[in-house]
């Protein structure tokens, strides 16, 4: 039996104390920030006040939604070539393309990238988005000048992002906030469709709304036009905080290591995958678009419902379909067997 509301999507609302903690609490000297986006505009105006940057270097395959976001207050973006699949060899060799006074931004595809880089010249800034890799060992022994993510991505809080410098032993000196009634309206736009999909699985709900997801979407809509630095309220990081020791990774750890044991790579498509590093999720590459659709709409029609993270973006890669299924810790093994058997049951109608 399937859960009424499926597996993926959008969080419900959790309680942090039903969720596994770290072994120790976290060492980061952070900042709270209401997105990812503004951890990562902070950060580069922070660096703007003390360096005249010449260019700003994206990674060619990463979020359009945050990329034009940052384009709107930041000029001078450029992109370099990765391989966001590929993982044997993934050193990037910053000296091909950066430049004195450039700021680089190394992303952590799904967990698994090492981070790794070389040549890089003088005065290269170097930030990390650790967004699908939070909690990874890249992530918590980082080397860069700079790391930010995206909290929301990994824990269940309405929005949250957080910033900060690994060599520095406190945190540094925040933007400049401004108490702004509509950031918190979003934040509390989120946290009502966190808990209407609450109701809606309990089946709790006064009236029986429970249509959750244009909540959901009307956050982003406003998320992406919304650029002031909001100061955060004590109630809000109070639920971020209380969340911020949860160790997620611990859950994706198990369903992964049996869904690897029971689903293999095929004609189909790849597993995308690394040893002794724990995913994002269920990361499936395809070679031929017309497969991948038709396993992400027999998945929809079992209740699954898979991200395909930023489908926009153009790569010449023969393999370059990408399907994530979410394995996080909303799930358990009953969760992953159902899983594994509705991909079974796809490769045997294909075949």
């Amino acid at each position: 039996m399937t859960r009424k509301e499926g597996i993926g999507s959008y969080f419900h609302d959790e309680d942090p104390k039903k969720m596994r903690s770290l072994a120790a609490p976290l060492r980061l000297n952070y900042n709270l920030y209401y997105t990812g986006r503004h951890a990562l505009l902070s950060i580069l105006n922070s660096i703007a006040k003390t360096t005249k940057i010449n260019t700003i270097w994206f990674p060619n395959y990463y979020c359009q939604h945050t990329l034009a976001w940052i384009k709107k207050s930041c000029s001078g973006i450029k992109t370099y070539e990765i391989n966001p699949f590929e993982f044997s060899n993934d050193t990037i060799d910053i000296g091909s393309f950066a430049d004195n006074k450039d700021v680089v931004l190394v992303n952590n595809y799904w967990g698994l990238s090492s981070m790794s880089i070389k040549n890089k010249p003088q005065n290269v800034v170097v930030i990390e988005d650790h967004s699908h890799g939070w909690l990874s060992e890249a992530c918590l022994n980082s080397h860069a000048d700079y790391c930010f993510v995206s909290l929301r991505k990994s824990l269940p809080i309405p929005l949250g992002g957080v910033a900060w410098q690994p060599h520095l032993e406190t945190s540094s000196k925040q933007e400049l906030v401004i108490e702004d009634q509509t950031m918190y309206g979003i934040w509390n736009d989120m946290l009502r469709g966190m808990q209407l999909k609450t109701q809606y699985i309990k089946g709790t709900s006064p009236n029986k709304d429970y249509n959750y997801l244009p909540v959901f979407y009307k956050v982003e809509e406003a998320l992406n036009s919304y650029f002031d630095f909001a100061k955060m309220l004590n109630e809000h990081k109070t639920i971020i905080e209380s969340f911020i020791n949860a160790n997620t990774l611990s859950y994706k750890e198990e369903h992964l290591g049996y869904l690897y044991e029971n689903i293999k790579d095929n004609q189909y498509f790849k597993i995308v995958k690394k040893n002794n590093k724990t995913a994002f999720g269920l990361l499936l590459l395809f070679k031929e678009e017309e497969i991948f659709n038709s396993l992400k709409q027999y998945l929809v029609s079992q209740d699954i419902y898979p991200s395909t993270l930023w489908p926009d973006n153009q790569v010449a890669f023969q393999w370059r379909y990408f399907l994530n299924i979410h394995v996080d810790f909303r799930y358990n093994m009953d969760d992953m067997k159902h899983i594994m058997l509705t991909i079974q049951n796809w490769l045997e109608e294909e075949t």
